[in-house]
């Protein structure tokens, strides 16, 4: 069953050692900075290593929609993680308006968040 699809490209998305656990989850939310937006609240702590985590509620709509939302954040922190100039553990929970983001649009969130944060100091443009 593990078979690789034709056209298909290998290790889209972050690896798993990138993803957040659920008890580094929730001192991340307790303890870290935190700074927000109309779509998503963000909170930052320094750490050694890059690890992130995403959270939707249902609120925001069925599985589907909640799933495509995950996936557009997902790349953002992936494609973004560059302009961070040292690691941080980083926690996204997306707000009300988050299924309407592009990727384009969540990529540009996640940098002006990161450039609010003094967790992140500095940005390096990519």
């Amino acid at each position: 069953m593990n078979q690789k699809r034709a056209g298909v490209p290998e290790g889209n998305g972050s690896p798993k050692g990138e993803k957040l656990t659920g008890v580094e989850f929730l001192r991340v939310m307790a303890k870290g900075e935190k700074h927000s937006c109309p779509v998503c609240v963000a909170y930052f702590m320094p750490a050694d290593d890059f690890r992130s985590g995403i959270s939707v509620s249902k609120k925001l709509g069925s599985a589907v929609v909640r799933n495509r939302v995950k996936r557009i954040l997902s790349e953002s922190i992936r494609l973004s993680k560059r302009a961070l100039s040292r690691p941080v553990h980083l926690v996204l929970v997306a707000r009300q308006g988050a299924e309407r983001l592009s990727l384009d649009q969540a990529k540009r969130v996640l940098v002006d968040l990161y450039s609010k944060s003094r967790a992140a100091t500095t940005i390096r443009h990519a």
